[in-house]
């Protein structure tokens, strides 16, 4: 979640997101969350939020991670669940990475027409450019550690209370809590806080596994407290492996022009402005499907460091990928099975636009050199065969 730092006071600092996720069982809407970091110089990085969400036989499980640099006191984590989680940190630091280098789009660049040869063949290679106890109204239903958090699963139904138990517990959070927390606290949710352990700090910081004890039909990410202090814009990127295929159901599923994607300065450098192009064409809530198709081989049980089932056999992953501006932050998305949609290769073949050079005195000259090359012995076996006789029969 991106959040900006604001020095005056305690805001959502940086760039945030903190997205926990709100999921729906058949018959009602559960949960969400936001990440709180203090004003004195943190920050959460601007680069692409990414989630990872897995929906097995028993469980859902929520990945996500964080990227914060700053004091360890001002870090929290506040998320909004259905009911008290499991919470674990994820070993296998990689795991993002190893999604990105097989799911993330790839570009196809074709080869530059070039005038050093006659290409005969007209083929056209290509390069290929992861039980409460209740004090003041709040109650705490359990906690513990995980790595290098410790955390609290509270619950209240009133804003007012909970947020001054945050407060009190020395969670950094921002003075407006009250406001963010009342739609979930309507809708009954208890929250997961997180923050660093002593003698913990940033550099300890390892992506946070949520696992619900409930298998999720249809998921929601919630982003509108990440919207408090955004400046400029929002990336998110959200991963689903089920054993089907998913697809937004209150967002418009965009798409490129793969036409308009440039070859310079690297090939297809513009995709992402071309991206916001797209969800801007839809009033500003559209999402790209970047890939739709089998889980990659590593993603199993051990990789998630959980039990077996927790991954489906022969799972599909959907990553969708979109970006948010501040105005349009109002309205979470939401993911649901789509058995009709259609598979999708994360590899995008580029068009060469540029001019082709006139390679017709090269072709010329190829076509020359290749007339003379057979005629070529002949002629020189005739000069010897005239020089011969010529020779012989001077000396007659």
């Amino acid at each position: 979640m991106l959040q900006h730092v604001l020095s005056l006071r305690r805001l959502l600092a940086g760039s945030m997101l903190a997205l926990a996720l709100i999921l729906f069982s058949p018959l009602s809407a559960l949960a969400c969350g936001g990440l709180f970091v203090g004003a004195n110089q943190a920050k959460v990085s601007q680069d692409t939020e990414r989630l990872l969400i897995t929906i097995g036989k028993q469980t859902t499980t929520l990945v996500e991670e964080i990227h914060y640099t700053g004091k360890a006191s001002d870090f929290a984590w506040v998320l909004p669940v259905p009911v008290a989680p499991k919470v674990d940190v994820l070993e296998n630091k990689n795991l993002f990475e190893q999604l990105e280098n097989t799911t993330a789009p790839r570009f196809i660049v074709p080869e530059a027409p070039n005038c050093d040869y006659a290409d005969i063949t007209l083929l056209n290679r290509g390069d290929y450019a992861g039980a409460p106890n209740t004090v003041n109204r709040v109650n705490t239903y359990s906690g513990g550690t995980a790595g290098p958090f410790e955390y609290q699963v509270i619950g209240s139904s009133d804003a007012e209370a909970l947020a001054k138990w945050l407060q009190s517990h020395h969670y950094t959070v921002p003075s407006n809590t009250q406001n963010l927390i009342q739609p979930y606290i309507q809708k009954k949710m208890l929250f997961l806080a997180m923050r660093l352990r002593p003698g913990q700090d940033a550099s300890n910081i390892q992506p946070v596994k949520v696992t619900f004890p409930m298998v999720m039909t249809s998921v929601m990410v919630p982003i509108q407290l990440a919207a408090t202090d955004i400046q400029t814009r929002m990336n998110m990127q959200v991963s689903i492996v089920a054993n089907e295929r998913f697809a937004p159901q209150n967002y418009r599923d965009v798409s490129i022009d793969s036409a308009r994607l440039s070859m310079s300065p690297t090939p297809g450098a513009n995709y992402y402005e071309l991206v916001n192009e797209a969800i801007a064409s839809v009033g500003g809530y559209g999402i790209v499907t970047q890939y739709a198709g089998p889980a990659p081989y590593f993603l199993n049980d051990r990789a998630l460091g959980a039990p077996t089932g927790t991954v489906p056999e022969q799972a599909t992953l959907t990553r969708f990928y979109t970006s948010y501006t501040p105005e349009h932050m109002t309205l979470d998305p939401i993911f649901a099975p789509n058995a009709n949609a259609h598979a999708i290769n994360s590899y995008i073949e580029l068009k060469d636009t540029t001019t082709p050079p006139n390679c017709t005195l090269t072709y010329l000259k190829s076509a020359a050199i290749l007339f003379a090359f057979p005629i070529a012995p002949v002629a020189i076996l005739v000069s010897a065969a005239i020089i011969w006789y010529r020779r012989r029969h001077r000396h007659a």
